[in-house]
């Protein structure tokens, strides 16, 4: 058999502990940059295009429990803390009134935060040093906000800017990349103005949907956009994971990410985050539905990562008939095997580096998001059967899921 290393495999593809890199770089504006370079602006937005897919560049533009302490999240009219939130409340009893575009605006503008913090950026050009804007949602009065992973991730100095004006220090509590959702925290204060967030399971087609965020940071800030729900449960592909998401065709730009997608109603169904941009498409913005960004940021604040995801251990590379040909590979499809985890369920298990996965948990594996759809369906501790390849001879070995805490960071 050939060795591996002889041959350009180029990136490791490592399903388990990949982080999520950013559809887009938030509007980073750099201090050393003097004047405008055509090319130089051609080249940049070149390299913050994120993925391209059939010609289309897909880009980046928060039933809840109580946690520990004082940490709740408001959800609908369940809970009325002051008398600014029950005014934000577009609720009586079961019943709920429709607000105009104007009211919506209004009332959970207040509640929708700019965020800014220096980021380092290694180019062609050396490295700079830049400052990256986003947008966030107050959840409660102890000054949690909810934003993208990729708004903050990798940055410091990290500042939150109300709709008043004010500008205070904020820290990370937990980011996870996977779900691209991170967690801030600025001084309790109980006169925030709170976001109510809705039931994203309920939002239907057509329906109207309210943007509102900080295209362009600063420059832009508190900017409004409407349009309707497109659609519900949309498949978009981040590198080599799937996210569910919701379309609205209400204008989302940069700077917008970590923003709000709200109802008539006032409430928070999604957390603006994707966009795709062609010469061929218009308007196709996305969302995370705020019932999947909930169990998260209740992970984040009171773990700091996200509990009980489980984790193999493994990175692999994806097997071709050709790779396999050139390779003098003993199967033509699964994943090879590139590097063990220490301490992980694989290594325990006994899987090594050059050992071929072709079956996990009885299912025949041959792509990254395959094994990672089917792990999936797991939680930490679980155990699973995984049907390897070393050699030519075909083995299956029990492996105990542990836990991942490496997707998510404080």
């Amino acid at each position: 058999m050939a060795n591996f290393n002889e041959f350009d495999w180029n990136e490791t593809i490592e399903p388990e502990v990949k982080e999520t890199k950013p559809l887009y770089t938030e509007n980073i504006r750099y201090k050393t940059r003097k004047r405008k370079n055509p090319f130089m602006m051609a080249l940049i937005g070149a390299l913050v295009g994120g993925i391209v897919a059939s010609g289309a560049t897909v880009l980046c533009v928060p039933y809840v429990r109580m946690l520990g302490g004082n940490v709740v999240i408001y959800r609908g009219a369940s809970q009325q803390q002051n008398e600014a939130q029950t005014q934000a409340l577009s609720v009586t009893g079961e019943e709920k009134t429709e607000l105009t575009i104007a009211e919506v605006a209004k009332r959970v503008g207040p509640a929708v935060v700019g965020i800014s913090c220096n980021v380092t950026t290694t180019t062609w050009f050396g490295t700079q040093q830049g400052t990256s804007g986003g947008s966030g949602i107050i959840l409660n009065n102890d000054g949690y906000i909810v934003t993208n992973n990729h708004v903050v991730n990798g940055g410091t100095n990290i500042k939150v800017k109300f709709n008043n004006g004010d500008e205070v220090d904020a820290t990370i509590v937990g980011a996870d990349s996977k779900t691209d959702i991170a967690v801030i925290k600025v001084e309790a204060n109980p006169n925030y103005n709170v976001a109510i967030l809705g039931d994203s399971d309920t939002v239907q087609v057509g329906e109207t949907a309210i943007a509102i965020g900080n295209p362009l940071a600063d420059e832009l800030f508190g900017t409004v956009t409407a349009g309707v729900i497109s659609g519900v449960n949309r498949t978009v592909k981040v590198d080599d994971r799937e996210m569910t998401l919701l379309q609205t065709d209400a204008a989302i730009n940069s700077g917008n990410s970590g923003g709000a997608l709200v109802n008539l109603y006032g409430e928070i169904i999604g957390i603006n985050s994707v966009k795709i941009v062609s010469t061929t498409t218009e308007g196709i913005g996305f969302a995370i539905p705020i019932n999947e960004v909930v169990p998260i940021v209740q992970d984040l604040i009171e773990y700091g990562y996200v509990k009980g995801r489980p984790l193999v251990g493994i990175s692999v590379r994806e097997i071709t008939k050709e790779l396999a040909y050139y390779n003098d590979l003993p199967v033509d499809h699964g994943l090879y095997v590139m590097g063990v985890t220490e301490n992980s369920g694989a290594e325990k298990a006994g899987i090594k580096r050059g050992d071929i996965v072709l079956k996990f948990d009885g299912v025949e594996v041959t792509t990254s998001a395959e094994l990672n759809a089917q792990r999936d369906k797991h939680a930490a501790g679980d155990v699973v059967q995984i049907e390897i390849d070393r050699d030519g001879q075909t083995m299956v070995l029990d492996l105990t899921l542990t836990e991942d805490r490496q997707s998510s960071q404080q």
